[in-house]
């Protein structure tokens, strides 16, 4: 709808990119989001409220080992929305993928595992549904807000942009969209090592919270 109303002419936008290519790349990046977050967050809720991760705790399966299990299953229901989500917008709109689209993959298990990580921080921190939902709004509405989905960043002030840069979502998207459509290569290198650096922190935590909160 926003592209039918010709959205590209009110919101300011780089000139070598249509609004299409900019909001297919954001959905597809929100949609690896919110699975990580609010899926995640709630299923370990359930998890952990039904003991089943005080059983797991006592196998020989880590807590590292089962956070990298539940990173793989959703990056394999992460592909499969990114073709559904790529496909539709081939057909409904004409979009053509470069030849950077085989780094998609790669940049779509990094955001996975990410987003995956403050859902299972939130899930260790919160202890049912009703505690975690403000945790999972500030972290979603933020990273949608902020992260170049919907609308660019560019248009927000100053101080705004700054915070946005420096958050997972933005550059994530920036990855996507450079993989995608090529778009974005001069800010490419700067977005993924912000990535790998929220990839390597947020791993790290998601570790030693889950296993002394949750896992046990």
């Amino acid at each position: 709808m926003l592209a039918l109303l010709r959205f590209e002419q009110i919101i300011r936008f780089a000139p070598d990119q249509s609004y299409i290519d900019f909001l297919l790349s954001g959905i597809v990046a929100f949609a690896v989001m919110q699975m990580g977050v609010y899926t995640a967050a709630y299923s370990l809720i359930d998890y952990h409220r039904q003991k089943v991760l005080k059983r797991l705790a006592v196998t020989p399966l880590s807590a590292a080992r089962f956070l990298l299990a539940q990173g793989f299953s959703r990056f394999i229901m992460a592909m499969i929305q990114t073709g559904l989500l790529i496909g539709l917008g081939s057909a409904l709109f004409v979009t053509d993928l470069g030849l950077t689209a085989i780094f998609a993959p790669l940049v779509i298990l990094f955001g996975t595992i990410i987003f995956l990580n403050f859902g299972s921080i939130i899930a260790s921190l919160a202890r049912d549904y009703e505690e975690a939902a403000p945790y999972t709004a500030v972290a979603g509405l933020g990273m949608s807000f902020f992260g170049d989905v919907f609308f660019p960043a560019a248009n927000l002030p100053v101080w705004l942009q700054n915070i946005a840069a420096v958050l997972p979502m933005k550059p994530f998207v920036g990855l996507l969209r450079y993989s995608f459509f090529g778009i974005g290569q001069n800010e490419a290198l700067m977005n993924l090592l912000i990535v790998l650096g929220w990839l390597t922190v947020s791993t790290l935590a998601a570790k030693i919270i889950f296993s002394k909160r949750a896992y046990r």
